[in-house]
């Protein structure tokens, strides 16, 4: 007969009393400050949408005919009608709606475990890069669906649908890279043998 013994809990303690005293401050106070700064973040989204918005004008302009300039955190595009609509980067389709819980669970893992703080720098720079990449991805496809097919079916479709799967397969991406670089691992479990009485 053999059992599963879970030594999760004894690991973790021991990996969390060999960081010394001035580095665990170290680490929690850099972690507030993560968490300081997606405050921050938060507090100026609207400034961070305008620059996703001219960003994604940028990004759109070799597709479409007569683009024009962003408009605060509107960009604009032409229907095939001939009507140029703004389209907005509203707060549920921001860059920021992914990247800062994810900031919050890097700024945790930092507080708590002996994680390298190199590896955790890098995996979040590669998170917001691979977030911020595909959210922009997202947004130029939206644009041109409306550009090529109009509101309805154009935007409607690459919005919902399209849009969500995009932004939904990149987010989970950017979660998984950022964990495998960090270090982050399933916990092994011990397999040992009871001696037969």
């Amino acid at each position: 007969m053999t059992t599963v013994t879970e030594t999760l809990p004894l690991l973790r303690a021991r990996r969390l009393d060999r960081v010394s005293p001035p580095n665990r401050a170290a680490r929690v106070v850099v972690a507030l400050l993560m968490l300081a700064a997606g405050g921050a973040l938060l507090a100026v989204n609207t400034t961070f949408r305008a620059i996703e918005a001219v960003v994604a004008t940028w990004l759109l302009s070799p597709f479409v005919e007569g683009q024009r300039a962003a408009i605060g955190e509107h960009y604009l595009v032409w229907t095939p009608t001939g009507d140029l609509i703004a389209l907005q980067v509203t707060v549920e389709c921001t860059t920021l709606l992914i990247g800062l819980p994810l900031t919050a669970v890097a700024a945790v893992i930092l507080a708590f475990t002996r994680v390298r703080w190199s590896r955790l720098f890098g995996g979040l720079a590669a998170m917001w890069g691979i977030v911020f990449a595909v959210n922009m991805l997202r947004l130029v496809l939206i644009g041109w669906a409306t550009q090529t097919w109009g509101l309805d079916p154009g935007y409607k479709v690459s919005h919902v649908f399209v849009g969500s799967l995009v932004g939904v397969l990149g987010y989970v991406v950017g979660l998984v890279v950022m964990l495998l670089i960090i270090g982050v691992r399933a916990p092994q479990r011990r397999y040992s043998r009871r001696a037969r009485a």
